[in-house]
């Protein structure tokens, strides 16, 4: 059975999780509507958290070459995936764009069984597709308020995969690698990369208005302490309940969306999201202990 202290270490994994994908789940609401590209949004997010996190980093004189160069793939899929991410969002209904949190649980879920060897039940699998099912209702159900421009959704799809890849490559370096100097390389690299594709873009990175400036800093303080939330979870969590708590992301996005900016959410909607929440609890708060072996790693029940 699970030891009283990796218990406790589970469940701050998890609480840890479900705060920083519900910081993350501002992002679309934060930037839809904003005269600024969202390219050049995640350009913003990305020189600014490496400014905080980089200089805590050299404080503790955590930083070295090497420990950089293993961030460059997860930096990669990070920069790609919340440049998409944020442009889907102004193309698409807030909803729309959160298609990524829907189907990347199934990305993560296949990552952590064959690359992590993360044992997943069959009781796993049906209440995360529980989960996605309702996660599924809220997303085709929604009234699409933003301008429904296809090419969001299609952005958005492509960033699911990037964005598990920066959770697969990140949770392999965060076994020996601090947060801060993991986000340090991560913020460094996606920087360069997304400063060189808005350069290629031809797209501005100066604010026009005040608003955005505010927005910029929103985007950089609250989905980036969502962003340390969730690289803390990663050595405490298992990744492939991480992916399922991610559904949280649709449900949280679109109540800010009716709250913030006006729109609609429909009854099929809010019966989604009772799926999501529901299937969500019996997973976490109701998740009964794990067999472990000898040597502490999770064993399937016989």
């Amino acid at each position: 059975m699970l030891t009283s202290p990796e218990t406790r270490r589970l469940r701050t994994g998890l609480a840890a999780t479900a705060g920083g994908f519900w910081l993350v789940s501002l992002s679309p609401v934060i930037v839809a509507g904003s005269d600024l590209h969202g390219g050049s949004m995640a350009f913003w997010r990305c020189w600014l958290g490496l400014a905080g996190v980089g200089t805590i980093a050299l404080l503790r004189r955590s930083i070295t070459w090497d420990s950089i160069r293993r961030t460059f793939a997860a930096a990669f899929c990070f920069g790609t995936s919340i440049g998409l991410f944020f442009w889907a969002a102004q193309l698409t209904s807030i909803a729309n764009a959160s298609l990524i949190t829907v189907l990347q649980p199934i990305v993560l879920m296949l990552g952590a069984r064959y690359m992590f060897g993360e044992v997943i039940k069959r009781r796993d699998i049906l209440w995360a597709v529980v989960a996605i099912s309702g996660a599924v209702t809220l997303v085709l159900a929604a009234d699409s308020g933003g301008t429904g421009d296809i090419r969001g959704d299609l952005l958005a799809a492509v960033s699911i995969v990037l964005g598990a890849g920066y959770f697969i490559f990140g949770k392999r370096v965060l076994e020996t690698v601090p947060v801060v100097t993991f986000m340090t390389g991560v913020f460094f690299w996606a920087g360069l990369w997304l400063t060189l594709a808005v350069a290629l873009a031809g797209e501005s990175v100066t604010p026009s208005t005040g608003t955005d400036w505010i927005r910029i800093l929103a985007i950089a303080l609250f989905p980036g302490l969502g962003h340390v939330l969730l690289n803390v979870a990663q050595n405490k969590a298992p990744l492939n309940l991480m992916g399922i708590i991610q559904l949280i992301i649709p449900v949280n996005a679109t109540l800010m969306a009716y709250w913030f900016l006006d729109q609609d959410v429909t009854v099929l909607q809010l019966l989604g999201m009772a799926i999501v929440i529901t299937a969500l609890t019996v997973q976490t708060l109701f998740r009964g202990p794990r067999r472990v072996s000898p040597d502490g790693r999770p064993v399937s029940d016989p």
